[in-house]
């Protein structure tokens, strides 16, 4: 039996089908390579957007939507009240001579709790205030958010929508203005505390001093995100301009304490003193006072001894008004100051119940020709 033998290619065609067999084998890994990558790419963006929460995603007007909507208003208001107050210049005379030494008109360090003083002649103050942009837009964005509510109890849930959108849009205005305006703030009395604590040459001030840069850094870079993030989303943008407001605070927190430590002898500093357990047990015991008025009490006290300045002119603008470090203590805990008024409850005074909206009516019927 004859076994025939395998055919045998010439080599001309051996080539070709090695070249198409590597042709093909190549193009599959390319466009497996290129698949791999477009999947890798979808499942980076739609984590992105899922880490992202709540605050990239429209909302719409339902009723659910709309109560979270308010709530994040009224918090909004509330915050930005304290800020803008205490940014205005001083409408009560009477009270501002004596901040120094007694208590602001608000003696509890909680946020949002002012008391409005006696002010006499409110069109006098009305006129006052109609001249400060902060207030003609707080009074906006007020008015706009009191329509939404008014509308939202009505269950018109689409007109509320667009008011307490277009408060939103208000308070983003505001926010970013008294942002800025903090920043500014946070980086006079920085610049100011500097040469004190260079030549004090204290560990503690120093310290203290780097952290108060550091957190103005912070603030700023929360301030440019807001500036260049999408100019429609206004709940990131007020997102991000409050926690900056709050990080600019805390920034002349350290530039205050900073100042306070180096003008310390360190023989009266604590870090340095001795004490033994008894003293320790008592010292708890007496703890009443607040870190509020510790640093109110301190503050006072150098000031009457000349070790520290009250007023704080900027450099280069001596025109502008100066800052008042006992005014500023008193914002960095969200007590509206002496002399100041809230302004939210001003405005609240010039609500206009009949300026909602008005609703869409059907038209009139055409009367009937007559023939």
């Amino acid at each position: 039996m004859k076994i025939d033998k395998p055919r045998e290619i010439p080599p001309e065609k051996r080539m070709v089908f090695y070249e198409f067999f590597l042709e093909k084998k190549t193009e599959g890994r390319y466009w497996k390579i290129e698949n791999a990558m477009v999947c890798r790419i979808q499942t980076i963006l739609i984590t992105i957007i899922l880490v992202s929460g709540q605050l990239l995603w429209a909302v719409s007007p339902d009723q659910i939507n709309l109560g979270i909507l308010i709530g994040e208003n009224k918090i909004n208001l509330k915050f930005i009240n304290i800020c803008v107050s205490n940014l205005a210049p001083i409408l009560d005379e009477s009270a501002a001579g004596t901040s120094d030494k007694n208590p602001p008109n608000n003696t509890k360090a909680e946020a949002g709790v002012a008391v409005t003083p006696d002010v006499p002649g409110k069109e006098e103050l009305y006129k006052k205030l109609g001249a400060l942009p902060s207030y003609a837009s707080l009074k906006k964005a007020n008015q706009s958010d009191f329509n939404g509510n008014m509308l939202y109890f009505q269950s018109n849930y689409s007109l509320s929508f667009k008011n307490l959108r277009a408060a939103q849009e208000e308070m983003k205005n505001l926010y970013q203005s008294t942002h800025e305006q903090y920043l500014q703030n946070s980086r006079v009395l920085l610049e100011y505390a500097s040469p004190l604590i260079v030549r004090s040459n204290d560990k503690i001030a120093q310290h203290l001093l780097r952290l108060g840069f550091r957190d103005l850094k912070n603030s700023e870079d929360h301030f440019t995100i807001a500036y260049n993030s999408s100019p429609y989303q206004f709940r990131y943008k007020l997102l991000l301009h409050g926690e900056g407001i709050k990080i600019a605070r805390r920034a002349r927190k350290f530039a205050l304490l900073a100042m306070i430590a180096s003008k310390t002898p360190a023989e009266d500093k604590p870090e340095y003193q001795f004490v033994n357990l008894d003293d320790i047990r008592a010292a708890v015991e007496k703890e009443n006072t607040s870190d509020y008025e510790k640093i109110r009490n301190t503050l006072i006290n150098y000031i009457d001894n000349g070790l520290l300045q009250r007023k704080i002119v900027p450099p280069g603008e001596a025109k502008e008004r100066p800052i008042d470090v006992l005014e500023v203590h008193d914002d960095n805990y969200s007590i509206i100051t002496s002399g100041r008024i809230s302004l939210m409850d001003v405005s609240n005074e010039e609500i206009r119940a009949d300026n909602m909206i008005q609703k869409e009516t059907l038209p009139p019927i055409p009367a009937k020709n007559q023939n």
